[in-house]
């Protein structure tokens, strides 16, 4: 204020502004100009999250394998805001050695844990030392990093998966309380699976016991099969979860399997992670998806977009499985409303025509 006066500028007028300043804060919310860290930055589903903290106003603490490899973060410096907010840290492989993550943290009051290992096939027998091991001790390196810094980082959004929410026998209405057996899914080769039920089991632990009294806030978002565009140009559309898609629209598979299968838009489920970040009443785990059809209706629909899809055989069975039934009403308060299935499709060929994967 003394500095005002003597520029000139009297003192109700910067009470006034300062007045609407905090009004516009309040309106922006408490979470406004944040600086927080997301792990596995350049990845399909944390490219995304990046993407909208920064569109945000965040201060984006951005981790990547090696952030001197331009062909993997090049898409992330051309994002809205990356000048200023963004914020590139080499940190290695997952499962790197203790202190990776120090420097990236400092200062920071939120930590997205998006990275995760994915060059494993299913079924592999060297998924424990792969994926399982790796992804582990990087969330428990992340924690423990958390633990030191305890007084600036207020909350931890953990990317886990839906595969993490299986039990067997299934339940006639999944919701979040259901949990997956890992064991289970290590003897039958799902050690993505396995690794992501681990690794809330982790995570939930950790912050009942060390963060115990404290305002912290723990949230894990649980999705499905995420499809959509990928902001690296330079990335392989025929692999990942778009991809399958490809393999469909291609004409690679001529037969329905006789299954069901639930899906949701990369910018969604990005979504919910940014929104969790900003809602005060947002804890625990969330379901993200948009609802699970049988693959008869998926190809329907994946014909009526793209009518030079080749034909596919519907499954004619009579044993037909029903769709998965969810409970989305907690998903519902995390704000986003997702997009169809239709809608998904629509943007997820139009982007592969764009890299010039279909006519």
């Amino acid at each position: 204020m003394i500095i005002m006066q003597r520029r000139g500028i009297c003192i109700h007028c910067c009470n006034i502004w300062f007045t609407r300043l905090l009004l516009i804060l309040t309106m922006v919310g408490s979470s406004a100009g944040m600086q927080v860290m997301v792990t596995g930055a350049n990845g399909f589903i944390a490219s995304h999250i990046v993407k909208q903290l920064l569109e945000k106003g965040h201060i984006v603490h951005a981790c990547v394998r090696d952030a001197t490899k331009t062909d993997s973060i090049h898409h992330l410096l051309q994002l809205p805001n990356a000048g200023n907010n963004l914020r590139l840290f080499s940190t290695g492989d997952l499962g790197a050695p203790t202190g990776a993550f120090d420097t990236p943290m400092m200062g920071c009051e939120a930590v997205f844990h998006a990275a995760t290992p994915l060059n494993v096939k299913f079924g592999t027998h060297d998924g424990e030392n792969s994926i399982l091991k790796p992804a582990m001790a990087s969330t428990q390196e992340i924690l423990d990093c958390i633990g030191r810094n305890k007084n600036t980082v207020k909350c931890l959004i953990l990317t886990s998966s839906m595969s993490a929410v299986a039990p067997q026998p299934e339940p006639a209405i999944k919701n979040e309380s259901h949990w997956s057996d890992p064991e289970a899914q290590k003897s039958r080769g799902s050690w993505y699976g396995a690794t992501k039920t681990l690794q809330e089991l982790l995570v939930q632990t950790w912050v009942e016991k060390e963060m115990k009294g404290i305002d912290f806030k723990y949230v894990a978002i649980c999705p499905t099969m995420v499809v959509g565009p990928n902001l690296n140009p330079t990335s392989d559309a025929s692999s990942g979860t778009t991809g399958r898609l490809l393999s469909w629209f291609r004409g690679d598979r001529t037969e329905a399997p006789n299954d069901s299968m639930s899906l949701i838009h990369v910018d969604d489920c990005a979504r919910m992670h940014t929104n969790a970040l900003e809602l005060s009443h947002a804890q625990g785990r969330y379901m993200c998806l948009v609802e699970s059809l049988h693959w008869n209706d998926i190809i329907t629909i994946l014909q009526k977009i793209y009518p030079n899809m080749r034909h596919v055989k519907p499954y004619e069975g009579n044993d037909k499985v029903k769709p998965t039934q969810f409970d989305l009403e907690k998903m519902n308060t995390l704000g986003v409303k997702v997009r169809s299935l239709e809608d998904t499709f629509k943007d997820s060929l139009t982007y592969l025509k764009a890299r010039g994967e279909l006519d």
